[in-house]
């Protein structure tokens, strides 16, 4: 009896240490699933496809419903829908319409005094008719020129003269204003600078090698110096002003990113600084549209800026929004959206593998963004 006693309590002590090594495992094996999907979302995207398109998929998600059809189902067949390619039939005048908008210059082809001599005969060839052969666009570099303005002075020939007007009347005709005072900066200079640098991105330090080829060597901190006092003299009376009418709208939408800037006084070059994004909606008129830097993410920046704001603000979840007194706080779904895609779990090929929640979530989200650019043109 006594073998049997402890014959059973070997077995209980078995089975205990057999359930502890199992949940063991399973906790091991969930770790692991853990760290390889952590591992695959971050290869994806590192190296994936930055797009956050959804992927074809079969079924429709109902806003307050289910799932249907082969969204859940894991085992139908994939089937890759190929987009049709359609292209507009060109038809004759297509390449004057082209080219309508730019002036033309006639190069007339024509003989010179000795080609205008019959060859045969020697006698003189008469123009009997011209047809057109081709025409091509030519390419006409920018030249820079110095332009001198030369102020006349004018002085009336009766006045000083006589008792009634004894003094000499004299009258200067008007100049323009320079864009910079002290300065050989055109406006013309000053807008190609800033449209090269800001809207194609082309650095101040290759701008001065293209000046230089142009024949004039112009240091880039000339060039900059003429984008800094540009700024504060002609475009930040205007963003003042756009800044007053953004806070009358009705909607505001804000966000914030990272930015990287050199030699700024008190902090490191690695350190973090950021640019803030403040626009109207769409149902607002002509959109307004509002960069503002600031060194750091507080929630200062933001309820400075929004100060006397009083409706809507549609922002991503950070609380430093919570600072803005007076608004309305309406979450953005394209970051939330976000989340869910994080959430859908990947193969060993970084492929989404369907029927997740994550899956089900993204289908919510474009549910609702289908709704809203069907919606777009009615009114708020």
């Amino acid at each position: 009896m006594q073998f049997l006693d402890e014959k059973d309590q070997r077995i209980s002590q078995l089975e205990n240490e057999n359930r502890t090594l199992q949940e063991k495992v399973n906790l091991l094996e969930h770790n692991v699933e853990v760290l390889t999907q952590a591992v695959l979302h971050a290869a994806k995207q590192r190296f994936g496809a930055s797009s956050e398109k959804t992927p074809p998929i079969y079924g429709q998600c109902f806003l307050f419903g289910e799932l249907i059809d082969g969204i859940l189902d894991e085992t139908e067949n994939k089937v890759i829908n190929i987009k049709e390619h359609k292209r507009p039939i060109r038809t004759k005048g297509d390449r004057e319409k082209l080219i309508k908008a730019l002036p033309h210059e006639v190069i007339e082809c024509i003989l010179n005094a000795e080609e205008s001599m019959c060859g045969i005969c020697g006698g003189e060839l008469d123009i009997i008719g011209k047809k057109k052969v081709r025409s091509e666009m030519e390419y006409i570099p920018a030249r820079l020129i110095m332009k001198d303005y030369v102020q006349y002075v004018y002085k009336c020939v009766d006045c000083g003269k006589n008792d009634t007007n004894p003094y000499d009347s004299i009258i200067c005709a008007p100049v323009p204003a320079p864009v910079l005072t002290h300065s050989f900066a055109s406006p013309s200079c000053v807008a190609w600078v800033m449209y090269q640098k800001y809207m194609m991105s082309v650095p101040l330090y290759r701008q001065e090698k293209d000046f230089k080829r142009m024949g004039v060597e112009l240091k880039r901190d000339m060039t900059a110096n003429w984008v800094i006092r540009s700024s504060e003299y002609w475009l930040k009376p205007i963003y003042e002003k756009m800044h007053e009418q953004l806070l009358k709208c009705s909607v505001i939408m804000s966000d914030e990113t990272t930015w990287q800037v050199n030699h700024e006084e008190g902090k490191k070059a690695s350190s973090k600084s950021y640019i803030w994004i403040h626009r109207s909606g769409n149902c607002e008129g002509p959109p307004i549209i509002l960069y503002k830097y600031t060194s750091s993410r507080s929630g200062d920046h933001a309820k400075k800026f929004l100060e006397g704001f009083r409706s809507y603000h549609v922002s991503d979840a950070y609380s430093g929004y919570e600072k803005v007194e007076g608004i309305t706080r309406c979450l953005c779904f394209s970051h939330l959206r976000r989340y869910y895609l994080d959430a859908i779990p990947l193969d060993s090929g970084k492929k989404e593998i369907p029927g997740s929640g994550g899956a089900i979530g993204r289908a919510y989200c474009d549910k609702l963004f289908r709704l809203e650019r069907k919606w777009k043109e009615i009114s708020p």
